[in-house]
C-alpha cells in the first residue's frame, strides 16, 4: 500500500517545491503524511464535481494544479468555499495536495504540454528562467569518483545544455586525524593522514541539493565526506516561466487564434494585433495567467504571445511592444498539462494516477 508521503515525494521529483513562488502556496493541504493512497486523481481546480469523481472512482489522493487552501485561513466556514471542501476531505479521510507555480516553472511543466498542443517545434526557450543554480565539490578517492559521479548524476546533478554527466576532476591531498572512535577508509586512526584525492566538482539546482549531498554521502566510502556547496550565476535547465518555439508554418493573427482554438477545444480571442495580416512564426505560450510576463515576452523574440487573463491595458500594451497577443483562456491553456503529469506520476508510484474529466 502506497502513503501519502511517497506520493508526494514523486511529485516533488516532477515539480520541486522549491521552485514555487513565495507567495504561493504548494504541497500538502488536507491529510496526513502516513496516510494509505489507493487511487491518485489530477485534475486542474478544487471543484466539488471533482470530489463527486473522486469518490466514483475510488480515488483517495487528489493533486490539483490550483491550490484548495492559497492564503492563509481565520476561520473555516464550512458553507462556502474553501472551508466546504475543506470539511469534506476531513471528513471523507482525502488526500489534497497542490503543485502549482513549481509544475509551472518545472522542466516538462505546464507551458512545455502548452507549446506541443499547439505544434510548436524546438528547441523551446524559456520566457523567463527561475530556479537558482549551485556548485557542489566533493573530494574523493580516485577509485571511488565514477561511482560517486554516477550517484550525482541519478540525483539530478551534472546537467549543462543537453549534457549530462559533466564533472571536473582535478589531483591532491587531502589530510585528515582520525580519533579513537574513527574507522578511517584510508590509513590508520589516532596519526595525521596524507591521502591522493581527486576535488570532483558539478553543477546541480539548488532544488536538488539536499538529494545530491544525500547521494554523497550514500556513494562515499568515508564515514565523513568532506563536500562543499556554494551558489553560482545562472538557472537549473528547463526551469522557468512560458516557452517559445516556431509554428510548423506561418500563419496570420486570425490564423493563429484558429489554430489556439481548435487545438485546445476553446474560444480563443484576438486581444492585439499591431500589424494587421502579418505572418507570425515564433510564438511563446504560457499556460494560466500571463499578463506579468508581456515584458520578457517581447525580448524573447516572439512574435506572438498565447496566454490566459488578458484585459484590456494588457492588450494595449502588447499592441506597443509589436506583440501579438491571444487569450486562449487559463483554464484552457492549463489543462493539457495534467495528462502528462498523471503520466510522469505513475512511473513513479505503485497506485494507479487518473486525469479527472471535470475541465475547468
Amino acid at each position: 500500500m502506497a502513503r501519502v508521503r511517497e506520493i508526494a515525494e514523486a511529485v516533488e521529483k516532477i515539480a520541486p517545491g522549491a521552485l514555487a513562488e513565495d507567495w504561493d502556496n504548494v504541497g500538502l493541504q488536507v491529510g496526513e503524511p502516513g496516510g494509505e493512497v489507493d487511487r491518485v486523481l489530477v485534475a486542474l481546480t478544487p471543484l466539488p464535481e471533482v470530489f463527486e469523481e473522486a469518490e466514483e472512482v475510488g480515488a483517495n489522493f487528489l493533486l490539483f494544479h490550483h491550490p484548495l487552501i492559497f492564503r492563509a485561513l481565520s476561520s473555516v466556514n464550512t458553507a462556502s468555499y474553501p472551508g466546504d471542501l475543506i470539511a469534506r476531505a476531513v471528513r471523507d479521510n482525502l488526500t489534497v495536495y497542490a503543485a502549482h507555480t513549481n509544475y509551472d516553472a518545472a522542466p516538462g511543466g505546464v507551458s512545455v504540454a502548452l507549446a506541443e498542443s499547439l505544434g510548436l517545434s524546438g528547441p523551446l526557450g524559456i520566457v523567463a528562467p527561475r530556479g537558482g543554480l549551485r556548485k557542489l565539490v566533493v573530494f574523493v578517492p580516485e577509485e571511488n569518483a565514477d561511482e560517486i559521479s554516477d550517484a550525482l548524476t541519478e540525483a539530478g546533478a551534472g546537467v549543462i545544455g543537453d549534457y549530462t554527466h559533466c564533472t571536473f576532476r582535478g589531483p591532491g591531498t587531502g589530510t585528515f586525524f582520525g580519533g579513537e572512535a574513527t574507522d578511517p577508509y584510508a590509513g590508520e586512526k589516532s596519526r595525521l593522514e596524507r591521502v591522493p584525492e581527486l576535488r570532483l566538482e558539478t553543477v546541480v539546482p539548488a532544488h536538488g541539493t539536499s538529494r545530491a549531498a544525500a547521494a554523497v554521502r550514500a556513494a562515499h566510502p568515508y564515514e565523513e565526506p568532506a563536500f562543499d556547496v556554494y551558489p553560482v550565476d545562472g538557472h537549473p535547465e528547463g526551469c522557468g516561466y512560458g516557452r517559445v518555439g516556431m509554428l510548423p508554418e506561418p500563419l496570420t493573427p486570425e490564423e493563429l487564434r484558429e489554430h489556439v482554438s481548435d487545438s485546445l477545444g476553446f474560444p480563443a480571442r484576438l486581444v492585439a494585433e499591431p500589424e494587421p495580416g502579418r505572418r507570425i512564426e515564433r510564438v511563446a505560450v504560457l499556460g494560466g495567467s500571463g499578463s506579468s510576463f508581456l515584458g520578457e515576452t517581447a525580448v524573447s523574440g516572439a512574435d506572438a504571445y498565447v496566454t490566459g487573463d488578458l484585459d484590456y491595458h494588457d492588450a494595449l500594451l502588447a499592441e506597443s511592444l509589436g506583440l501579438v497577443a491571444i487569450d486562449a483562456g487559463h483554464a484552457a491553456t492549463e489543462l493539457p498539462s495534467l495528462e502528462p503529469l498523471a503520466r510522469r506520476l505513475a512511473e513513479l508510484v505503485d497506485v494507479p494516477v487518473s486525469v479527472s474529466r471535470v475541465q475547468r
